[in-house]
């Protein structure tokens, strides 16, 4: 009878080491420069991530396969040679130089989907996370607004291939005073410091871990920012996505100029788009915008301007230089600024220009100032 006890306890203890909840997992960070760690690979976040796990008594072990300049079609070739056998989850980060590149958005995309499908088919389950923000002094892409479409579109990619997504991209962009805090600043306009990878290690490990600290995040939007002629009856959307407990569906809010506008929802808790038909045709300068929470406890909310678009049929008074439908004192200080700049001359402002004639002078603030105070619209 006790060697049956023994018997049956090896037994246990056998299987409870073999089953796939306590394997060890192997986690390849795989990218460019950013996943290397330039300028501090000792404190590169596949480095920290390893900490990370390690201070939860993990055994798990993250290995850095990040290569510098490498673009996301090039990654498409090397997938294949820095993955081993044994490996179990492929984090993927990649698309800072095809942006630098000017490759296009859906091109990024494709790539990255042809990564993950070579780890798939090699057993390994996928991690997608869009790229870091850039600082305004960068030379592409300073405002970030291809990194945003990149972002939606990596979204759109791991939601529609049911991969999880770790998002240090909305982590980054919702941080105040991020460009200080997080990145290496300098001459170089991409990297991030030692405190920026740790806070991306951060963000991988939570998703690894099963937390839920990121906000339901936007996708795809309409009309595209900066959009002129827009109809004024719309429709006016934007999607969101979710890659923890989900949206709260009853807090997913369409915003035009900050007041919440009734919507028609579609999809679910993981994805949401949220749809504005106006009863009367909209008229003039429209900030769109999205509000949302999900169903974490405690829960994650987010707010994110999406952008802004002028409706058909729309006309600016001279001197309202912002476009926001008024000529004020705003306006006033922005030709303040270029006031005697002449084309060519870095202060020069082309909507202070406001006769055309290549320079901003007395005329032009004259035209503003017969208009001061008045509304376009």
């Amino acid at each position: 009878m006790t060697h049956r006890i023994l018997i049956a306890g090896l037994v246990a203890v056998l299987t409870f080491q073999s089953s796939p909840s306590s394997a060890q997992k192997v986690y390849v960070a795989f990218g460019d420069s950013i996943t290397f760690g330039f300028p501090v690979p000792e404190s590169s976040y596949p480095t920290q991530l390893q900490a990370l796990l390690t201070s939860r008594g993990l055994t798990d072990v993250v290995r850095n396969e990040g290569l510098s300049n490498e673009t996301a079609a090039e990654g498409v070739s090397r997938i294949n040679s820095a993955l081993h056998v044994g490996d179990t989850t492929l984090l993927l980060m990649e698309g800072t130089n095809d942006i630098k590149a000017k490759v296009s958005v859906e091109t990024i995309a494709f790539s990255l989907d042809q990564i993950a499908k070579k780890a798939e088919a090699r057993g390994l389950t996928v991690v997608h996370a869009p790229v870091i923000p850039r600082m305004p002094s960068a030379g592409t892409d300073g405002t970030n607004a291809i990194s945003t479409a990149l972002a939606a579109s990596v979204r759109e990619l791991a939601w529609s291939s049911t991969r999880r997504l770790a998002d240090p991209f909305e982590v980054y962009i919702t941080t105040s005073d991020v460009f200080n805090k997080y990145y290496s600043g300098g001459t170089d306009r991409l990297h991030p410091n030692a405190a920026g990878y740790a806070r991306m290690a951060e963000t991988f490990r939570d998703v690894l871990v099963g937390l839920d600290t990121v906000p339901p995040v936007p996708g795809a939007f309409s009309p595209a920012g900066e959009s002129t002629g827009v109809p004024g009856l719309g429709p006016f959307t934007a999607v969101l996505y979710d890659f923890g407990q989900g949206i709260d569906l009853a807090k997913a809010t369409l915003l035009l100029n900050g007041v919440a506008v009734p919507t028609t929802q579609t999809g679910d808790t993981k994805k949401l788009t949220l749809t504005h038909i106006p009863t009367i045709a909209l008229h003039g300068a429209f900030t769109l915008a999205v509000r949302a929470s999900d169903l974490n406890v405690p829960a994650n909310a987010s707010d994110h301007v999406l952008g802004t678009f002028i409706t058909e049929g729309t006309t600016f008074l001279p001197g309202d230089l912002n476009r926001d439908g008024r000529v004020d004192g705003v306006d006033l200080v922005r030709m303040g600024v270029a006031f005697g700049a002449r084309k060519g001359d870095p202060r020069f402002f082309a909507p202070a220009d406001v006769n055309g004639d290549n320079l901003v002078d007395g005329l032009d603030f004259a035209i503003l100032a017969s208009n001061f105070g008045r509304s376009s619209f």
